[in-house]
């Protein structure tokens, strides 16, 4: 970890968030980011833009499209990054952050257009491009501008369709849930790993699906990642054990 851009922001406390544990489906979450959140007052003035350039991966959120200056200063690195490499968008939908949709809308178009991997559930994909069907939805994300669309469709397992055409529709693991929160995050890292390894969208899918249902099986969030001998087990035994 590279601490030297994490500065101090005067006078905005450090927010907390609460997650209620209803199993199987129901983990709501409550944001205190007031008055404001310290992680949306990052300014394009601060960014290095040769070291997002040069980055194997890049990885944005749709919260940091959410205020100004964070806002900015992520079209700006999209911008600059222009595809080198693989940038994923994150979608990362939440509506306590926004007025509404539509409001969104535009600055998530924008960011699409400099996104090579787009990640995103079906409230997320609709927000993003006004569609809700999964495979109408991986298809705009597309047209969008993006190489490869990933739909997360909850208990009917992910999609995953890039623009040379190939696909991939993946079903959940069956999987004793305590605690959604952080699955989507495994997810995510699992996602990662298997697009620096060059796995085909299957295995990759699979492997994904995997991490985030070990997690979403263990009460705890950042301690409760997977290794990869784990996601590997559950892949191959099917089911999460």
């Amino acid at each position: 970890m590279d601490d030297r851009w994490v500065t101090p922001v005067p006078g905005l406390p450090t927010p907390v968030t609460f997650c209620e544990v209803f199993p199987p489906d129901d983990f709501p979450l409550y944001f205190y980011r007031q008055p404001k959140a310290p992680d949306l007052e990052i300014d394009a003035h601060e960014l290095d833009l040769d070291a997002i350039r040069e980055a194997r991966v890049f990885w944005v959120t749709g919260t940091g499209l959410s205020e100004e200056p964070s806002r900015t200063a992520t079209l700006a690195a999209l911008a600059h990054r222009a595809k080198s490499g693989t940038t994923v968008f994150d979608l990362d939908w939440r509506p306590m952050f926004w007025t509404d949709p539509d409001a969104a809308r535009p600055f998530y178009a924008e960011a699409l257009r400099h996104t090579t991997v787009a990640v995103g559930n079906l409230d997320e994909v609709e927000v993003a491009t006004g569609v809700r069907e999964p495979h109408a939805a991986a298809r705009a994300l597309l047209d969008a501008g993006v190489e490869l669309a990933v739909v997360k469709q909850g208990p009917k397992g992910v999609l995953a369709v890039n623009r040379e055409g190939e696909a991939a529709e993946v079903p959940p693991l069956p999987v004793d849930v305590l605690n959604g929160l952080g699955a989507g995050d495994a997810f995510g890292g699992s996602l990662v790993h298997g697009l620096l390894a060059a796995w085909n969208i299957e295995q990759t899918m699979r492997h994904a699906n995997a991490a985030g249902a070990i997690v979403a099986s263990r009460l705890e969030c950042s301690s409760a990642m997977p290794t990869p001998d784990e996601i590997e087990a559950a892949v191959t035994a099917g089911a999460v054990t």
